[in-house]
């Protein structure tokens, strides 16, 4: 069989990068590149010149004179310009400073001994074969990109560039100390003799070219180079390769002038230089000239490849930008590998804001009807599916659930449209008589059914379907025009072999026919269809074509057998996102692998994805406008991997510290608070409305009767939906004990330590014990039933929660007058110039003020802030909220409703703004409370312009630290992938952790084989657990 090479399967062994030949290099070009020019006046390239059509052509109908195709087909092709005098390239100075600094400046041999008896170890082997084989060892163990090789090529270097190589062993030549003076100038020192100084010689490309050409190929292993991929002396270049014009595109503005590349004005100048370099040495110019329009080429090459070099000022634009050239085209978060390989943008996937949703489980998420629609997932027809595909094909892509394409089994891609969908879900007749006919040929239409043929033309039909006249009137004609329309939802219900009002069907009706097919199909297996069931063409009516009574045969497009009965694979169909479908949901930065988790679909009406307010926490997002990715699986079996691997309820417990990370946030604690705080009593209308929000059908607790109403206590409702089989203890933020035992709330406040994310005893127990699935059921129910009786109780805050009465705003503005004279005081006890002030040991008169004065205000904040708690009640629903931990703290209700305080800057008052003052209108050299920031006022009350200005200093300290940490961490993060990306846990019992050299790193993952995620803290084993469930007793 004659395959073309290019469709063989084809495993890829290796990729070796190496340099390139120049030899090579002019293989590869299509043109030698002479002039700077680019276009002509009537728009026409250059021949020889950087936008030449030889090249590639960017432009839409004109033909690449090279391969002779169009933009869209040409693969483009690269130019080379001829260099006048060699050039060093910027990016090996490091191989040419090893390469000159290990052999012989004469020889060009290795400084390494090759007789017998120079081996460390071996008498009958010399040095060059122990670092020959030192070398071989680390490139078969670990490869040449590691660590060990870059080190054994530093000891040879070093070996050779000692005191003791200071004569060759192979010519007996002098050798001089290589010194590098960055970027690309080389310089050999010799040493001095008796009464003469050193002597300094620079190597110029030519002398370092020459140097490198005599290296024999044996001796290119002790620099790191394989003799049979490349020569050191090619990173000396006297050809540059010119990238295609795809790479580096002009563009034409607005005023019809062209716009070129950065690549591009580049080439221009190193082609400029080089042509004033080759007219001065054929004019016999000076060599001062000559070296320094040598020294410029120079400049202009290692710009074009790296415009960033340390040492040289970049190259600019005319508008003073830097030119953006290739290394800068590559490296980096915007470059090519990171921004546009790795992190491309992909099919199937959809971004919009998100929204919460408390009805949601923690495993969905809310896809809108439109991105659903957008979305597809494929799907291969079998058996079992056929007919709901068949249903979803006929409703075509607008209509959801609907299909969008087809592939057929010669993988050929059709999309699905209004006028294709009746086809691709139905029949074809291979009658060959059966046709629609031909006006322009003047062939009739033959069949019986010429209204169904103006729908579905011949040969193709669909059993079932229903069609109907419409009437529509024309204007300037007087009698109305009719033609046939398909009646959709009749098709469909005959489809599912019912009828409009969603009656069965009878057996044998004609319209239910590929229901029953179906039907008869699951429960007889291979059996032939009864007369009754058998499929007729309305066209022809399948006329007979033997005299066994044979009819002409009929195909269904999505049959999964062929017409001979044998098996076949079932065409793949394309169709919308339903619910049920598994989809990853990513919120970006993505900081650990619970920034990317397996969702259920629930497609909903509106225009952003939803999802439970308890998956907030491992996702880091809120509601203020943030956006996330939704990534729709293709494979089935990406979707099972992905279902047990990366569902919500797989990560209730984070691999971080082995608590749960999803959980209850805000009205979750603060309705948990409400139903147990002090056990409420709760109304049974109340208590039912709640409990039918979850779904409860179980029983429910003994009613209560208070004050002759009937209902349940907070705690009993509660317990309803915690499941049993362990008993759990702890102290809650409200400093009382709570205790559950068998899935029964004894006593206790259940806020933040029991159900919150991150710190949730309770959810940690119920996972623990029994399991991922239990575990979310419990959050599910948990988050409705507290969001319920918040709702229920009508809890709510406002900003008149922070008031206090008058007596403690006086004594709030009282202690803050205090504390002012205190720091007054304080400074005349300092005097001038503090000569007299008792100074801390270790300190400064002036640092020894700073710190009794923030003493003295940061004792007035807490004093003030104990005012302001002491006259905030406990029912007070902010008060609640930071009791419970739902949101805030009691300080901070302190700041809003008494007094702010002292800003800090680094834990000191502030000191920087005008000279010897922080603001223009104090007075030079003042330490006063108000003087460095002090704010008496509250958020409540209102600042006043300079309390303003002092704390808007102290807040853009955070934001700037928040900033520096955020990038500081993210970098530390990705050395830290980079180091282990190697790394992977093998399946051979102990759970080791290897390299791709198969060498063990760990004997046992994390040193003690313990996966956080299913472990109790870090404990691998509950103990206390164990032991209640032996003895019986309490833990």
């Amino acid at each position: 069989m004659n395959r073309d090479v290019a469709t063989i399967p084809k495993r890829i062994a290796s990729i070796k990068f190496s340099l390139m030949d120049p030899n090579e290099i002019r293989k590869m070009s299509a043109v030698e590149v002479k002039t700077a020019d680019t276009y002509k006046d009537d728009g026409h390239a250059y021949r020889q010149g950087l936008m030449d059509n030889r090249m590639g052509v960017i432009e839409p109908g004109v033909r690449c004179e090279t391969c002779g195709n169009k933009h869209d087909v040409c693969p483009s092709h690269f130019g080379h310009i001829q260099l006048e005098l060699p050039v060093i390239h910027i990016g090996f100075t490091n191989l040419l400073k090893t390469a000159i600094k290990s052999t012989c400046n004469t020889c060009s041999r290795i400084l390494l001994h090759e007789r017998e008896g120079t081996h460390p170890n071996n008498p009958e082997k010399s040095e060059q074969d122990y670092y020959r084989f030192r070398v071989n060892d680390v490139i078969q163990k670990h490869g040449v990109g590691s660590t060990e090789f870059s080190k054994v090529i530093k000891d040879i270097v070093k070996e050779c560039s000692s005191a003791k190589r200071a004569v060759c062993m192979h010519c007996g030549s002098e050798q001089g100390k290589i010194q590098l003076d960055k970027p690309t100038t080389f310089k050999e020192i010799m040493q001095a003799k008796a009464g003469t100084s050193k002597v300094e010689k620079k190597l110029n490309a030519r002398d370092i070219r020459e140097w490198l050409e005599r290296i024999p190929d044996a001796d290119l292993i002790f620099v790191g180079m394989d003799h049979n991929a490349s020569r050191p002396e090619w990173t000396i270049m006297r050809v540059l390769p010119v990238p295609p014009i795809t790479v580096r595109p002009s563009i034409t503005l607005d005023s019809g002038d062209r716009s070129e590349d950065d690549l591009t004005h580049k080439l221009v100048d190193v082609l400029r230089i080089n042509q004033r370099l080759r007219e001065n040495r054929d004019a016999g110019a000076p060599q001062l000239i000559v070296e320094d329009l040598w020294e410029l080429l120079q400049y202009h090459i290692t710009t074009y490849f790296d415009n960033q070099t340390a040492g040289i000022p970049p190259a600019r634009h005319r508008s003073g930008r830097p030119l953006k050239t290739l290394t800068q085209r590559l490296k980096g978060k915007e470059g090519r590998f990171r921004s546009n390989l790795s992190g491309k943008r992909v099919n199937f996937c959809a971004r919009t804001v998100i929204s919460p949703d408390p009805n949601l489980g923690i495993n969905d998420v809310g896809v809108p009807v439109q991105s659903a629609k957008e979305l597809t997932v494929p799907i291969r027809v079998t058996g079992r599916n056929r007919e709901q595909l068949r249903q979803m094909i006929l409703r075509g892509p607008d209509i959801h659930p609907g299909v969008n394409y087809i592939v057929r089994g010669d993988t050929h891609r059709v999309r699905i449209t209004d006028r294709t969908k009746f086809m691709w879900s139905g029949f074809r007749c291979h009658n060959p008589e059966c046709h629609c006919g031909d006006d322009d040929r003047g062939e009739p239409y033959p069949g019986h059914r010429p209204d169904l043929n103006e729908v579905l033309h011949a040969p193709n039909f669909l059993p079932g379907m229903e069609i109907q006249e419409e009437f529509k009137r024309v204007e300037g004609q007087e009698d109305a025009q009719s033609k046939w329309i398909p009646n959709l939802a009749a098709t469909i219900a005959n489809l599912r072999g019912e009828d409009t009002n969603g009656k069965q069907l009878e057996y044998g009706d004609p319209r239910a026919i590929i229901y029953q097919r179906w039907a008869f199909e699951r429960e007889n297996p291979g059996q032939e269809f009864p007369p009754e069931l058998e499929v007729i063409c309305p066209h022809c009516g399948s006329p007979e074509i033997s005299e066994e009574g044979e009819r002409s045969k009929v195909e269904d497009r999505l049959a999964t057998v062929d017409l001979d009965g044998n098996p076949k694979p079932g065409m793949i169909v394309e169709r919308h996102l339903i619910n049920g479908d598994v989809a990853i949901f990513n919120r970006q930065p993505s900081l650990h692998r619970m920034s990317m988790m397996v969702h259920q679909v629930r497609v909903m009406e509106g225009k952003t994805f939803r999802f439970n307010l308890a998956v907030c926490t491992p996702y880091n997002a809120d509601f203020d406008g943030d956006e996330m990715n939704l990534h729709v699986i293709q494979s089935e079996e990406a979707r099972a991997e992905a279902k047990i691997l990366m569902r919500v309820q797989e990560h209730i417990i984070t691999p971080r510290y082995g608590g749960s990370v999803i959980g209850g946030i805000h009205d979750h604690i603060s309705g948990a608070y409400l139903l147990s705080h002090n056990n409420p009593f709760v109304s049974k209308a109340i208590a039912l409305d709640v409990l039918g929000q979850i779904g409860w059908s179980g029983e429910l607790p003994k009613e209560s009767v208070v004050d002759g109403v009937s209902g349940f206590y907070g705690i009993e409702l509660f317990s309803l939906i915690i499941p049993g089989g362990f008993n759990l203890r702890y102290t809650s933020r409200s400093m009382d004990e709570v205790t559950i035992e068998g899935g029964q709330v004894l006593g206790g406040t259940l806020d933040k330590r029991a159900v919150g994310a991150e710190d949730g005893r309770l959810l940690d127990a119920v996972v623990q014990t029994h399991g991922t699935t239990e575990g979310a059921k419990f959050i599910n129910q948990m988050t409705k039933l507290t969001i319920g009786i918040c709702t229920a109780m009508g809890f709510t805050t406002g900003i008149d929660d922070e008031d206090l009465p008058a007596a403690a705003t006086e004594a709030i503005a009282q202690r803050n007058a205090e504390a002012s004279d205190a720091v007054d005081a304080e400074l005349e006890k300092f005097g001038a110039d503090g000569r007299k002030y008792e100074t801390r040991p270790g300190r400064t008169p002036l640092e020894t003020l700073e710190e009794n004065i923030l003493q003295i205000l940061d004792q007035c904040k807490a004093e003030t802030g104990t005012v302001a708690k002491d006259h905030l009640a406990d029912d007070n629903p902010a008060v609640m909220m930071a009791v419970s931990g739902a949101r805030g703290s009691m300080d901070n209700l302190a700041m809003m409703a008494g007094s702010i305080g002292q800003p800090k800057v680094r834990g000191k008052r502030l000191e920087r703004g005008y000279n010897d003052r922080v603001l223009s209108h104090f007075r030079r050299g003042a330490k006063g409370a108000k003087e460095k920031g002090f704010v008496a006022s509250s958020f409540k009350r209102g600042l006043e312009p300079t309390e303003f200005f002092m704390l808007s200093v102290s807040g853009r300290e955070s934001l700037v630290d928040t900033a520096v940490r955020t990038s500081k961490s993210g970098y530390m993060q990705r050395r830290l992938i980079n180091a282990m990306d190697d790394l992977k846990v093998w399946n051979d019992g102990q759970h080791s952790v290897r390299n791709t050299a198969n060498r063990i790193i760990q004997f046992q993952y994390g040193e003690d084989g313990i996966d956080p995620c299913r472990s109790l803290k870090g404990d691998p084993v509950n103990v206390n657990q164990i032991l209640d469930d032996v003895l019986g007793g309490g833990n």
